[in-house]
Protein backbone atom coordinates (compact mmCIF):
# COMPACT_ATOMS: atom_id res chain seq x y z
CA UNK A 1 0.00 0.00 0.00
CA UNK A 2 2.48 2.79 0.95
CA UNK A 3 4.42 1.84 -2.25
CA UNK A 4 1.50 2.60 -4.45
CA UNK A 5 0.50 5.64 -2.61
CA UNK A 6 4.62 7.05 -2.93
CA UNK A 7 4.45 5.68 -6.68
CA UNK A 8 0.76 7.86 -7.19
CA UNK A 9 2.66 10.59 -4.98
CA UNK A 10 5.69 10.87 -7.72
CA UNK A 11 3.46 10.19 -10.49
CA UNK A 12 1.09 13.12 -9.90
CA UNK A 13 3.66 15.50 -8.82
CA UNK A 14 5.99 15.32 -12.06
CA UNK A 15 2.58 15.86 -13.82
CA UNK A 16 1.76 18.49 -11.58
CA UNK A 17 5.34 20.38 -12.86
CA UNK A 18 4.87 18.98 -16.27
CA UNK A 19 1.21 20.22 -16.96
CA UNK A 20 2.45 23.52 -17.92
CA UNK A 21 4.47 22.48 -21.02
CA UNK A 22 1.09 20.19 -21.94
CA UNK A 23 -1.69 22.07 -22.11
CA UNK A 24 -2.30 25.57 -21.68
CA UNK A 25 -5.33 27.87 -20.31
CA UNK A 26 -8.13 26.97 -18.20
CA UNK A 27 -7.62 23.25 -18.90
CA UNK A 28 -4.29 23.36 -17.41
CA UNK A 29 -5.23 24.94 -14.32
CA UNK A 30 -7.71 21.90 -13.93
CA UNK A 31 -5.56 19.71 -14.36
CA UNK A 32 -2.90 21.31 -12.29
CA UNK A 33 -5.60 21.51 -9.62
CA UNK A 34 -7.05 18.23 -9.69
CA UNK A 35 -2.88 16.55 -9.72
CA UNK A 36 -1.90 18.92 -7.14
CA UNK A 37 -4.90 17.14 -4.67
CA UNK A 38 -3.96 13.89 -6.03
CA UNK A 39 -0.84 14.97 -4.14
CA UNK A 40 -2.09 15.98 -0.92
CA UNK A 41 -4.37 12.93 -0.86
CA UNK A 42 -1.34 10.47 -1.40
CA UNK A 43 0.31 12.68 1.12
CA UNK A 44 -2.26 12.00 3.50
CA UNK A 45 -2.19 8.58 2.71
CA UNK A 46 0.93 7.97 3.73
CA UNK A 47 0.84 9.98 6.73
CA UNK A 48 -1.89 8.16 7.94
CA UNK A 49 -0.11 4.65 7.67
CA UNK A 50 3.06 6.37 9.22
CA UNK A 51 1.00 6.71 12.23
CA UNK A 52 -0.33 3.59 12.45
CA UNK A 53 3.06 2.14 11.88
CA UNK A 54 4.19 4.18 14.83
CA UNK A 55 1.30 3.16 16.95
CA UNK A 56 1.53 -0.54 16.11
CA UNK A 57 5.25 -0.52 17.26
CA UNK A 58 4.92 0.91 20.65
Amino acid sequence: MKALLWLLLLAALLFNLLSYALWDGSFQALMSVGSGLLCLAAAGGLWVLRGRGAVARS
